[in-house]
């Protein structure tokens, strides 16, 4: 029963959906504004993607451990599920900054700031990402898909810089973003500097 709940695909779906539930709940309900949700989807937006990123180093990270290996390969099948919730989010960011300007001026404006402009950025990106994501997408870019599949990069450069810098308080940006850059540190020097791999021969 534990099992089958596990591997449930739409019960994973359902449980990264919750928060976004949540928030659209408690704003409709005018319980929060739309500076809350503002806030919050921009977070879990910023979380989702670093989940989704912090996949591969993991995975890397605890190859040698064998009672891993099943969840390395749960979390690897719904890798594609936690970054298209990543775009969503970021969606719902947009939807609420929209709402909460509601003035175009005031958003042609605000592009003169990298700020706002590196927010438009990481929307783009993830959004290539998403619509380029499927299996026939993929299959048809065949090699090319490596290259586009580095956006998701420039997207959290970008996103990180954004809430960095949009935020008078940035810790909870770096508090977010350190344990990813960790892991991208340890994933690197997994693929590149190891011992094993200067030294194949001993």
């Amino acid at each position: 029963m534990i099992r089958s709940l596990i591997a449930s695909r739409a019960l994973f779906r359902l449980a990264i959906a919750l928060p976004a539930i949540i928030m659209l709940t408690r704003y409709f309900s005018v319980q929060g504004g739309s500076g809350h949700l503002l806030q919050s989807s921009g977070e879990w937006a910023a979380r989702m993607l670093i989940v989704t990123l912090a996949v591969t180093p993991i995975r890397l990270l605890l190859k040698s451990q064998h009672w891993f290996q099943p969840w390395s390969m749960w979390l690897f099948k719904r890798r594609r599920d936690l970054g298209l919730a990543a775009f969503l989010y970021a969606l719902l960011h947009l939807g609420a900054y929209l709402i909460r300007q509601s003035s175009l001026n005031v958003i042609l404006y605000e592009l003169q700031f990298i700020e706002y402009v590196l927010g438009w950025v990481a929307l783009a990106s993830m959004l290539i990402l998403a619509v380029l994501s499927n299996d026939r997408a993929i299959h048809h870019l065949g090699t090319a898909w490596k290259k586009v599949q580095r956006l998701v990069y420039v997207a959290a450069i970008c996103v990180f810089l954004h809430w960095l810098w949009i935020k008078l308080d940035n810790v909870p940006a770096l508090l977010h973003f350190a344990p990813l850059a960790v892991l991208e540190a340890y994933r690197l020097w997994y693929n590149f500097a190891r011992p094993s791999l200067r030294h194949p021969s001993g």
